[in-house]
């Protein structure tokens, strides 16, 4: 910057009371400012020397500011988003798919990090079950497929409300006719 006249604090307060003061640094061409969220100690300090420098012979100033905190913060907020957001990307999706014609179940489960297929034929289920799960203080509830081995299979992984299991089950259960 070619022909500074001064250099002062500007304060300005925020809606809840907040203060925030950034260094305005005048010249004939306009207002220039510094970066702001600085405490007014280091911006007073920097008010300080560009003043000093002003009426000095001095012909060159440099003054630095950073704000690596708040860098630090946005990179930190920025990769809890990302991790976040790759955790439901993962996420598996399933279908659960029942064929009268060939006699088979086939339940698939689809994601980034798995492909499965569960295949059986209907003929090896000896019913569907209601499986309850207490969390904290309400009860999550999934369906799943007993076979005569006695073996289950949850058609869902994931538990969730009793009305939407009841419903699911009554469907699988007017469909193949049980």
């Amino acid at each position: 910057m070619f022909d500074l006249q001064e250099a002062y604090i500007l304060t300005k307060t925020g809606s809840k009371g907040s203060k925030t003061y950034q260094v305005m640094i005048v010249t004939p061409f306009g207002d220039f400012a510094l970066l702001s969220h600085v405490s007014y100690q280091e911006n007073q300090e920097v008010v300080f020397e560009i003043n000093d420098f002003i009426s000095s012979e001095q012909t060159s100033l440099l003054v630095q500011q950073n704000q690596r905190n708040y860098l630090f913060l946005l990179n930190l907020f920025t990769l809890i988003i990302m991790v976040i957001a790759a955790f439901f990307a993962t996420s598996p999706v399933t279908t659960c798919t029942f064929y009268k014609s060939i006699d088979k179940v086939f339940i698939e489960r689809k994601s980034l990090r798995v492909n499965l297929v569960i295949e059986h034929p209907l003929k090896y289920i000896l019913r569907f079950d209601i499986q309850e799960k207490q969390y904290k203080y309400s009860k999550l509830y999934r369906a799943v497929i007993l076979l005569k081995s006695f073996k289950e299979i949850p058609i869902n992984p994931q538990y969730t409300d009793e009305r939407s299991i009841r419903y699911a089950v009554s469907r699988i259960h007017s469909f193949l006719r049980y």
